[in-house]
């Protein structure tokens, strides 16, 4: 099995002791994944951003392949709290209660 996402995931994968192979486009991912089929990896778990446009590309390289299977999976989205939903999250936390700040 190998993992193919971004650097700023890479390094969590490698801590959980997977391989990792690292892509900024998804043309860097595609030529990943021709050598993880040359070198016939059973899995590859590919971060989904990197998939982007490569439908074609991707079923003409795993055409009469059985190996890698691509999993894609979702990258973590950073979700941005407003500093009003910060604060009554902080105060439910606290005291216990929801607040409404208006």
């Amino acid at each position: 099995m190998a993992v193919i996402t971004d650097p700023e995931m890479a390094t969590g994968f490698r801590l959980a002791g997977v391989e990792v192979r690292e892509a900024t486009t998804p043309q860097e991912a595609l030529e990943h994944l021709r050598q993880l089929a040359a070198l016939d990896y059973g899995l590859a778990a590919v971060n989904e951003a990197l998939l982007e446009g490569l439908d074609e590309d991707l079923t003409r390289l795993m055409r009469g392949r059985e190996m890698p299977i691509v999993v894609p999976f979702p990258a973590p989205k950073a979700e941005i709290e407003s500093g009003e939903d910060y604060i009554s999250r902080l105060v439910k936390e606290h005291i216990g209660f929801y607040v409404k700040l208006r």
